[in-house]
């Protein structure tokens, strides 16, 4: 496949971007040109340069709405939320464990520019605020409720896709999955910032839990009100679906053991966050680490020297301890212990949180993951599935999802979901 960059890390984030263009996230003139100012390794001139089609972006939108032209206007206000929140993706700040103080205005930024771009789409959208509670008090969660048209709508009421974000994307971006699909199939898609997601985390500062069956029984609370005040949408609530990707897999499996949900989709998960991390560094030292033959202070400094002579290594240990809510790479590494299926019962005997799962399952693999392996990952998350109606799907390539997050194929992966859920629910289509 060809690269656009040298580097794994720019280029799998460039394909990110320029995978949203059948979603009128990006467009390929304004990505190329993008790309070609973006030094390798350089976030400095990755900034600039998003920055850049993003307020390209946004006069086209200008330019269209004055002219009335509806269509060029959501499309432009698409890209250049999109180019805003890329813009910021790079920006790691100073310190471990606090964001980067210019992040909070590109995301404010992004989510008004999509804001704008959701009042020209031809599914009903509804912006929500979910009430969650925190330590420190009240936090409205930010969400979006997207519902097919009256002639886009299935035979009987409508299903629920609950399409949760991952590590280090937004509710914005996550529109370019599901969302931008699921209501012309007759499809209803919600999505929300959670604890440790966007702005909820650079905001809020509400870090990232690794319980989300918790989360997401505030969410469907929630949508379980919503839904008796608006009956008109028909939404059917004993059709609920939770789909999520990367991290998001992860949490899609914690949340897929509430009742309520019927249908689990894990797109590329991780079945235990500390292991990638050991894997994906130095799985011996780690080990060393975890018997107590090198002290704290020593994998402190090493770490520590990593993110100074890497920019991606920085990129993941300073993204990664931020929305994890922990200051130092010892911390961070016993708080990924907690982001793990395996668990403990109370006499101390080994389980899964898989164990707890009672509906269909969609599990998806990346043969060609920069980080998440299949044999690690996908294969033991199918393994240990116990509920007999489950599928696997590995991409092979990039073209077949081979990327992680199904980057560069999200056409694909929605055919794959949306078949699926269509099965799970006994969804009846005309042959075209």
């Amino acid at each position: 496949m060809h690269q656009l960059f040298r580097g794994s890390f720019f280029n799998f984030e460039a394909i990110r971007i320029l995978g949203m263009t059948r979603s009128e996230g990006a467009d390929i003139a304004e990505c190329f040109q993008a790309v070609g100012s973006i030094r390798e390794n350089d976030p400095m001139s990755w900034q600039k340069a998003w920055s850049k089609q993003a307020e390209w972006a946004e006069s086209l939108a200008q330019e269209a709405q004055c002219a009335g032209n509806k269509a060029a206007a959501r499309g432009a206000f698409l890209r250049a939320s999109n180019y805003t929140r890329a813009s910021s993706y790079m920006m790691t700040g100073d310190q471990m464990g606090t964001s980067d103080s210019r992040v909070v205005p590109f995301l404010q930024k992004a989510a008004e520019l999509f804001r704008s771009a959701t009042k020209l789409l031809d599914s009903l959208v509804y912006p929500l605020q979910i009430p969650y509670d925190t330590k420190d008090g009240k936090l409205s969660l930010p969400a979006y409720l997207y519902c097919p048209r009256p002639s886009t709508r299935l035979q009987h009421k409508t299903p629920l896709l609950v399409n949760i974000a991952g590590a280090d994307s937004t509710q914005e971006e996550q529109y370019f999955m599901f969302p931008a699909a699921g209501p012309e199939l007759g499809y209803a898609v919600l999505t929300f910032e959670g604890p440790g997601q966007g702005l909820a985390l650079h905001e809020h500062n509400i870090p990232m839990r690794p319980d989300w069956e918790e989360v997401i029984r505030v969410v469907l609370d929630y949508v379980s009100t919503f839904a008796g005040e608006h009956e008109e949408l028909e939404l059917d609530l004993t059709r609920i679906a939770i789909a999520g990707a990367s991290l998001g897999g992860y949490f899609a499996l914690r949340a897929a053991a509430d009742e309520r949900c019927k249908a689990c989709i894990a797109i590329d998960p991780v079945y235990d966050l500390y292991e990638f991390g050991a894997n994906h560094a130095a799985p011996t030292l780690f080990a060393w680490w975890n018997a107590g033959w090198i002290p704290n202070a020593v994998i402190n400094s090493l770490i520590s020297l990593g993110t100074r002579l890497s920019f991606q290594s920085r990129w993941e240990i300073f993204t990664s301890a931020r929305f994890l809510g922990v200051s130092t790479p010892v911390d961070l590494l016993q708080t990924m212990k907690k982001f793990s299926l395996h668990r403990l019962d109370g006499a101390g005997e080994a389980k899964s949180y898989l164990d707890e799962l009672a509906c269909p399952v969609l599990v998806s693999g990346a043969a060609q993951s920069v980080y998440f392996d299949v044999d690690d990952h996908t294969s033991r998350v199918f393994k240990g599935i116990k509920h007999q109606e489950k599928e696997m799907w590995v991409g092979a390539d990039a073209a077949q999802g081979g990327l992680q997050a199904k980057m560069g194929a999200v056409a694909l992966c929605n055919q794959r979901v949306f078949s699926f859920l269509d099965r799970s629910f006994d969804v009846k289509r005309i042959k075209v």
